[in-house]
């Protein structure tokens, strides 16, 4: 049950090292430190089929998303380079809208997704209003973009309705995919806006990656 947990300090001095090297601009430290804390958090998932709570059919799925991830990590290094971002926004898409797909293939949806689609529909809207300026050519792959970030999250908070997740695994779920919403924002408004330093962006993407792999290990511990 607890051999999910061995790699969890590699993967915490991971992601504390990739945060550093991105405030420093550090762009080939953060070559290495970016795609190898997410390929921690797939080994981290796949240690969850020694786990007697986890749903083997919910990590392969997982894992096609962490794998989908990791390739658009790849092109994630260097923010600036306008055609790398392309690529990188392009694997994201697909990588977000599989964890989306995946919540609800087991999950479903529930009468309370109206009221946070609803919710997180202004949020997107507001978001794109403070981006819009600085989009230049990206306006529409943003506009596209921008959509399966909120919708993966709604879909993540749909399990804390049901009774398919156990209570920990959802959490899990909500609180890795709201960490990966909110990383993007702050890379948004670093890229869009205005060049800041990262106060959470990098924790919030290699934190929310970490907590998705950890609840394939809790799926089905129904104490919780």
């Amino acid at each position: 049950m607890y051999l999910n947990l061995v790699p969890l300090p590699i993967s915490l001095t991971l992601i504390v090292f990739y945060m550093i090297a991105r405030n420093r601009n550090d762009l080939k430290k953060t070559a290495f430190l970016q795609p190898s804390a997410t390929l921690v958090a797939i080994l981290i998932a796949l240690l969850s089929f020694f786990s007697p709570y986890s749903n083997h059919e919910y990590t392969l799925w997982i894992l096609v998303g962490m794998g989908l991830c990791f390739l658009a990590d790849m092109f994630n290094i260097d923010m600036t380079n306008d055609k790398i971002l392309y690529a990188a926004i392009g694997v994201f898409i697909l990588a977000y809208l599989e964890y989306a797909i995946t919540y609800t293939r087991f999950s479903g949806f529930r009468w309370q997704d109206w009221i946070v689609g609803v919710f997180f529909l202004g949020i997107y809207v507001f978001l794109m209003s403070i981006y819009w300026k600085g989009l230049g050519n990206f306006k529409i792959p943003i506009l596209i973009y921008g959509l399966f970030m909120p919708f993966m999250v709604t879909r993540a908070i749909s399990t804390l309705f049901g009774d398919t997740f156990s209570l920990l695994s959802a959490l899990m779920v909500v609180a890795g995919s709201t960490m990966l919403f909110l990383g993007d924002v702050e890379y948004g408004i670093h890229r869009f806006r205005r060049p800041l330093k990262f106060f959470f962006g990098p924790i919030c993407y290699e934190g929310g990656q970490l907590l998705i792999a950890l609840s394939c290990s809790y799926f089905a511990l129904k104490a919780f």
